[in-house]
Formats: structure tokens, C-alpha cells, sequence
């Protein structure tokens, strides 16, 4: 529980280091700090139900690409928390989503996580925020 909790905030900060870094991931005008934690919970929620299963069914395509078939991973991710976000109430914009798609759309998810994954990983490097994994 503890390892979930700490890895909680880690994304909640990630996240919120990414809508300041990448204008085009938002929580609106007056986001609320508790948009921000109920956010970085659905996303702890779909990395571990729904990235494993589809890493397994792009893994042919994974192969293909050499790895690069995981940011569309990624930014699928991405866009199914707005989604979730959305029918929560929650203001979580990503580009135009989740009132349209378009390439604007797109293109904001996959930068969308690269910059999540990089500040991720780069407040994951704190010992304080590592888990016993």
C-alpha cells in the first residue's frame, strides 16, 4: 500500500510538471489539487489493468517497430484517463480531447507521455520516492 501511495504521488507530480512543461495537457483554468491526485490514481489503475494487456497485443508490432509502438501505448493510456476523467467530472484536457479527436489530439498524447514518462522517471531517480519493487 505504501509503494501504491508513494508511486501516487510521483505521478501526481509528473503529471502536474507535465501540464506546466506541455501547455496542451491541462486541467483547466483552476485546476484543483484533488483533480490532480484522482487523475494520477486512473492512471496508476490503467498502467497496472490495461498497459499489460495491450503491451502483449502489440507486441508483433513492438517488434516490428523496435519498441516505438509503446508510445502509442502510452498515449492510448493517455487519452483513456481523460476519457475516465471526463465521465468523473474531472477537467483533464489533452489537446482537444475529450470533446474531439484530430491530429492536434494525437500528437498532444504521444508528446503528452514522452514528457510523463521522462519526468517520471527522472523523480523516480529521488531515493525517497523509490518503492520496494
Amino acid at each position: 500500500m505504501i509503494g501504491f501511495a508513494t508511486e501516487t504521488i510521483g505521478t501526481a507530480i509528473a503529471l502536474w510538471v507535465t501540464t506546466l512543461v506541455y501547455p496542451d495537457i491541462n486541467f483547466g483554468k483552476h485546476p484543483e489539487v484533488w483533480w490532480v491526485i484522482v487523475v494520477a490514481v486512473v492512471i496508476g489503475l490503467a498502467n497496472a489493468l490495461v498497459k499489460p494487456v495491450l503491451k502483449i497485443l502489440t507486441f508483433p508490432i513492438s517488434l516490428m517497430t523496435l519498441g516505438l509502438s509503446g508510445l502509442i501505448v502510452n498515449a492510448a493510456v493517455l487519452l483513456g484517463v481523460a476519457y475516465i476523467a471526463e465521465k468523473l467530472k474531472i477537467t483533464f484536457m489533452i489537446g482537444h480531447f475529450p470533446h474531439t479527436i484530430d491530429t492536434t489530439t494525437i500528437a498532444a498524447a504521444v508528446i503528452g507521455a514522452v514528457v510523463l514518462s521522462v519526468v517520471s522517471l527522472l523523480i523516480g531517480l529521488i531515493p525517497f520516492v523509490k518503492t520496494s519493487r
